[in-house]
């Protein structure tokens, strides 16, 4: 089958690779297009330390079942029955894989073999480009369910990738209000303020920072890092308001420093969250059905074989587009 595999740090190419076969209990997708995940990029730039080439990336994904019926795939596989799988939280599965990660290939090929209790089928009026974003909003539904964040809530958003767009949405649908958005991309912040943030500040100057103190005012009830890299988690911190929630999403350094002691004195609480529960995956699904979630005017679609010039663009320029889509199947 033909496949993007990334080889070399900053490097993928197309190949010819092994069809999988599937397992028992398992079943084969034909790939119709699969989207470019942050975590993809980090991968690509040779930063996750379980992105090892060579490696099939990819694990956002829409294609058909062998009877032509049109699915998207829950791509995180767990064990189903340790401790955390029997108490329905299947993301901390003591054995948990995803496709594109470690030894399991992913979706920038022709063909993957899942689970079938993986597989959701989605109907027609439901478009790719719209089901695709299934898995990365599972996310988001996950991390507001954990953090409960009361009614009527202030939010900030630190990061405007795909990951804090979809933030700022989901936060709306539960309630956010003045939700303020910081990235150093006026490209991201002028989509963010499309989207509805009530404000979208550059802060990679001190001016900027110093504009978004001031629309906090004394801080946020909750606090997203979309982002992940060492700045953007202390930022987190400071733009929260005493007795308020930090929740940590983003994944971009393993380590960084943040000034405990100032949120200690604060009593910040702090909420950690990691992909999502195959309840979340569903009701993901039904917030595209229903067509509450959509970035369809900042997403971009591209062969397969541009694959190498996708990354690069998503890496280093992405400019306004929110995500980049690679098509297996050209045309569909």
């Amino acid at each position: 089958m033909r496949a993007l595999v990334y080889t070399a740090p900053e490097k993928v190419e197309m190949q010819t690779q092994p069809r999988p076969k599937a397992g028992e209990s398992e079943i084969e997708i034909a790939v119709q297009m699969a989207g470019i995940c942050g975590s993809d990029i980090s991968g690509f730039l040779g930063h996750s330390a379980l992105r090892r080439p060579p490696l099939i990336l990819g694990h956002e994904l829409v294609g058909w079942l062998p009877d032509g019926r049109r699915v998207v795939a829950n791509p995180l596989m767990s064990c189903g029955v340790c401790d955390s799988c029997l108490s329905g939280a299947q993301n901390l599965c003591v054995s948990w894989r995803l496709l594109g990660l470690g030894q399991t290939q992913g979706s920038f090929a022709e063909f993957v073999a899942l689970p079938s209790s993986q597989v959701h089928e989605i109907p027609e009026a439901l478009p790719s480009a719209r089901a695709v974003l299934a898995e990365p909003l599972a996310n988001l539904v996950h991390l507001y369910r954990i953090a409960s964040p009361s009614p009527m809530f202030r939010l900030a958003i630190v990061g405007a990738g795909t990951m804090g767009a979809l933030a700022l949405l989901v936060g709306k649908l539960a309630g956010a209000r003045d939700v303020l958005l910081v990235d150093v991309n006026d490209g991201r912040l002028a989509v963010a303020r499309k989207l509805g943030a009530a404000a979208a500040v550059n802060t990679g100057s001190a001016e900027g920072v110093a504009e978004a103190q001031r629309f906090a005012g004394r801080g946020f009830d909750m606090v997203i890092d979309a982002s992940g890299g060492a700045p953007a988690r202390q930022m987190a911190f400071d733009l929260c308001r005493p007795g308020g929630l930090v929740a940590l999403l983003g994944m971009g350094a393993q380590k960084s420093e943040v000034n405990f002691v100032a949120s200690i004195r604060k009593e910040h609480r702090v909420a950690m969250s990691f992909a999502y529960t195959l309840v979340d995956f569903r009701r993901s699904l039904d917030l595209l059905i229903a067509g509450e979630i959509d970035l369809g005017p900042w997403t971009e679609q591209a062969p397969l074989e541009e694959g190498q010039k996708a990354f690069e663009r998503m890496s280093h320029a992405p400019g306004a587009t929110l995500k980049m889509l690679l098509e297996v199947v050209p045309g569909h």
